[in-house]
C-alpha cells in the first residue's frame, strides 16, 4: 500500500534532516515523500537534495506559489499514493507510526488520528502529551461535540492520514488562508469519512517554542483565522442536522476568536458577535488562570485584556 507524505518547506535547516530521517526510517517502506521547498532561503534545498540522492522515495520540488497551502498542493498533485498524510518540515514521528496508522483503518472511508504532544526545539524527552485529546473513535459530530465546546481542536496536519478519494471529494488546502488553514481543511475531510479512527499505538510528536506565522498574529492573520473558523462552521452546518449543542460548539469557536482579537480588529469582533448572537449565544468563558482570572472576575476580561497587552 503506497503512503504519500506531502511536505511544504521553508527555512526548516535545523530541523529538516530530523524529520526526513524519521520518516525514511519508517517500518512501512511503500513510501513516497514529497517535499515542496517554498522559497527557503537557508540551506533547506542543499538537505533536501542530499537526502534525496541517498533514498529514491523523496521527491523534490520548488513551489510555484508562495505560502505553506499551495506547497502543500502542489505536493499533493504530485503524489500517487492509496493514502496521504501532511506533515510539517519539523514534525518527527516513531518508526511505527505509518505502519500503526494503517493497520488502524478498517475501510477506504475512513481517517485515522493518533496520540499527539508537543516537544520543544530539539529535545525530543520534553513531549508532553495533550490532555483534550479523547481516545476513542469519533464520527465528525462527536469530534465537533468534544473539540468545538471548548475550543481545543488540534488538527496538526501530521497526525491524520486519510485515503486519497476523501481529499479528492473534499478538496484540497485553501490557499488564501495564512493561519489556521489546517483547521478548515481537516473540517472538510472529517465531514466526508465514515468515522475519525483513533490509533493508540503511536505517537505525533508537534515541534513547539520555534518562531513562525502562528505565533505572529497580524490584520492578515486575523482576517485568515476568522475565514477558517467561518468556513469550518458552514462545512460542519452542511453536513449536520441543527440542535442547540452543535450551534454552541460553533459559537463557543467564534468567542474564542474575540477573546484572542480583542481590542484589535473591531470590525471583525462586530461580524462574529452578530454571528454568535444568531447562534444563539456562547458559554465559553475567558481563557485566564490565576491573577488574571481574579481580575477578570472583578473589572471584566476586556479590561483583563487591555491591561495584559499593556504588560
Amino acid at each position: 500500500m503506497l503512503v504519500s507524505i506531502c511536505i511544504p518547506c521553508h527555512n526548516a535547516q535545523p530541523y529538516l534532516a530530523e524529520t526526513l530521517s524519521c520518516l525514511i526510517n519508517q517500518s512501512h517502506k511503500n513510501l513516497e515523500i514529497i517535499v515542496v521547498d517554498d522559497h527557503s532561503k537557508d540551506e533547506s534545498v542543499k538537505i533536501i537534495q542530499e537526502f534525496a540522492e541517498k533514498d529514491q522515495r523523496i521527491r523534490f520540488e520548488t513551489a510555484k506559489s508562495k505560502g505553506a497551502a499551495a506547497a502543500r498542493n502542489q505536493a499533493c498533485e504530485l503524489s500517487k499514493g492509496n493514502f496521504v498524510g501532511f506533515f510539517d518540515a519539523d514534525d518527527w514521528i516513531p518508526e511505527n507510526f505509518i505502519e500503526t496508522q494503517l493497520q488502524t483503518l478498517k475501510t477506504d472511508q475512513e481517517v485515522v488520528v493518533c496520540t499527539w504532544g508537543r516537544f520543544y526545539h530539539n529535545n525530543l524527552s520534553t513531549i508532553t502529551i495533550d490532555d483534550s485529546q479523547v481516545k476513542t473513535d469519533l464520527s465528525f459530530e462527536q469530534w465537533i461535540l468534544h473539540y468545538w465546546i471548548n475550543n481545543s481542536h488540534m488538527t496538526c496536519p501530521g497526525r491524520v492520514l486519510m485515503p486519497r478519494h476523501l481529499i479528492d471529494q473534499s478538496g484540497l488546502w485553501d490557499e488564501d488562508l495564512n493561519l489556521n488553514d489546517d483547521f478548515t481543511f481537516y473540517t472538510r475531510i472529517f465531514s466526508n469519512c465514515s468515522i475519525i479512527r483513533y490509533n493508540p499505538r503511536s505517537v505525533f510528536y508537534y515541534r513547539s517554542g520555534i518562531s513562525g506565522l502562528s505565533s505572529t498574529k497580524g490584520s492578515l492573520a486575523y482576517q485568515s483565522l476568522y475565514n477558517s473558523l467561518v468556513r469550518s462552521i458552514t462545512s460542519a452546518q452542511s453536513k449536520l442536522k441543527i440542535s442547540k449543542e452543535l450551534n454552541i460548539c460553533y459559537a463557543n469557536l467564534l468567542q474564542n476568536f474575540i477573546y484572542e482579537t480583542y481590542p484589535y480588529e473591531p470590525k471583525l469582533i462586530k461580524q462574529t458577535e452578530q454571528l454568535i448572537q444568531a447562534l444563539g449565544g456562547s458559554n465559553l468563558r475567558f481563557p485566564a488562570g490565576g491573577k488574571s482570572r481574579i481580575l477578570a472576575s472583578i473589572v471584566g476580561w476586556k479590561l483583563t485584556k487591555r491591561l495584559k497587552n499593556i504588560g
